[in-house]
């Protein structure tokens, strides 16, 4: 009878015909080979194990199944051995992965940034820019003929491949979609700005569109919400500047009421009002101001002053005209100067409110004019204490101990430099009074009539109304050197 070769628990054993046959086939029926699992996406590959393994080189078996790719050598040779020596195992092993393709990155538009080593802002964390992301993000304002943004040329894509040995394509990134305005211009990779102002960024179904406008308009008030402003071009506010809030602008400021502060390079106009509180609305202006009416401001302008209603307890000063044209077209309280002529309509109230309204050569010297009285009566009132202190008795000062006679010294010198400091400020003030007494052929017209305490000054001469008078002008008269009233 032929014999049977059989394996057992990987041990060679040899079995008659008329052996007892049940025990060792029923054994062997229970030995399986290893077998290879790919993935649907054929990117990974198990080698599973049964209850009761058969010895099998797995190189062969990956070979069979046709695994090519990403083999994990090292696993596959402890497999081997633990299969060989009955070594306990585990129900699975990855033995071969698969490279996934590499897409290449898209474009992206890189905006310039205050502080560029801190912070880089891609195109794909905006939707749209406006002042506060400016401010939160630290962007920089646009520059003439300087950089705002910054084109990322896409990558390449890196093919895949599968464990089979399939070719897995990858797609290449795509390139940024621009579409640019009047106002900025590309050079190779950069965005250059042709003017000053802010960028106007805006992406729409994947297309970025970029330019720069030398208008920043905020459609709501200068407060907390959008904080202080300071931009290159000209601010147009839709609502208030609020009190203790700031617009510096290099251009025009318009608003519908200034409440705070404004710095402008070119003019400010108010739909309604100037309008201070506690503090006086403040206004710093290279061109004219425009207002409905002015209440409780500080104006200081090289151009002209016009205002439709009153001007009410302002200090303006005004390097060309001041006007007052509607109704009632009044200047009550304050201190109004001017170089080139005032006309309004009323000047004072029937309360008989101090007004002072004044024609100089230049407003420029008024105002420094009024630093230095300032100055010099806060040095003289200095002076004054220290003076009391010391006392004129030098005896009874050199009595004192050392260490008082040290600071009496110190005290005596800085004594000596507030004098001198006056002395100074005695000449400046001589000097600008010289400037302010200059004849000027401007005049102040009286629309209607002016109430008492009045001041009217033209070069440094002055008339104060003690009654009221009717319409006409004051002028500085040559023959008498006095400010006159010619009644019109």
């Amino acid at each position: 009878m032929p014999r049977f070769r059989l394996y057992t628990d990987g041990y060679l054993m040899e079995q008659s015909d008329n052996a007892s046959r049940g025990k060792v086939f029923e054994e062997f029926a229970y030995k399986q080979k290893p077998e290879i699992a790919i993935s649907p996406d054929r990117m990974t590959v198990d080698v599973v194990i049964p209850d009761i393994p058969l010895y099998a080189d797995v190189f062969e078996l990956l070979a069979e199944a046709g695994v090519v790719y990403g083999i994990d050598t090292a696993v596959v040779r402890d497999i081997n051995s633990q299969l060989l020596h009955g070594d306990r195992m585990e129900k699975s092993y990855v033995v071969a992965r698969g490279r996934e393709p590499a897409h290449g990155q898209d474009g992206e538009l890189i905006l310039r940034s205050a502080r560029p080593q801190d912070i880089i802002l891609s195109s794909d964390e905006l939707v749209s820019v406006d002042y506060r992301i400016y401010k939160q993000k630290q962007l920089a304002l646009a520059e003439k003929d300087q950089p705002i943004a910054m084109i990322i040329s896409p990558t390449a894509g890196k093919e895949g491949m599968d464990v089979c040995g399939r070719v897995l394509p990858a797609k290449n990134g795509r390139d940024v979609e621009l579409e640019l305005g009047r106002k900025v211009y590309k050079d190779g990779k950069k965005v250059i700005s042709r003017i000053d102002g802010l960028v106007e960024y805006g992406k729409v179904r994947g297309v970025i569109h970029l330019n720069v406008s030398p208008v920043y308009l905020v459609p709501e008030d200068v407060d907390f919400t959008t904080g202080n402003i300071d931009f290159p071009g000209s601010v147009i506010v839709k609502g208030s500047i609020k009190a203790g809030f700031e617009v510096r602008a290099k251009n025009e400021v318009v608003a519908t009421t200034i409440r705070g502060r404004v710095i402008a390079g070119g003019g400010v106009m108010a739909r309604q009002g100037i309008i201070g509180g506690q503090e006086a609305a403040d206004i710093y202006s290279e061109g004219s101001v425009y207002a409905k009416f002015i209440h409780k401001a500080k104006i200081i302008t090289n151009e002209g002053v016009y205002v439709k209603k009153s001007i009410m307890n302002s200090e303006i000063y005004a390097e060309k005209e001041i006007v007052v044209d509607g109704v009632p077209g009044s200047i009550i309280g304050g201190k109004v100067f001017s170089v080139e002529g005032i006309s309004a309509k009323i000047y004072g109230s029937e309360a008989y409110i101090k007004t002072d309204v004044a024609i100089f050569t230049s407003v420029k010297d008024v105002m420094d004019m009024r630093k230095m009285v300032a100055k010099r009566y806060e040095t003289s009132k200095m002076l004054t204490k220290l003076e009391t202190y010391l006392g004129n008795n030098k005896e009874i000062l050199m009595r004192q101990s050392e260490q008082k006679r040290v600071m009496i010294d110190k005290l005596l010198i800085k004594r000596e430099q507030l004098r001198k400091e006056i002395a100074a400020l005695d000449n400046m003030i001589k000097e600008t009074q010289s400037k302010l007494v200059l004849k000027n052929d401007s005049k102040i017209y009286v629309g209607r009539y002016a109430y008492p305490e009045v001041k009217f000054m033209i070069g440094g001469r002055f008339v104060l109304t003690k009654d009221k008078t009717s319409r006409g002008c004051y002028y500085f008269d040559d023959k008498s050197g006095e400010v006159e009233f010619d009644y019109g």
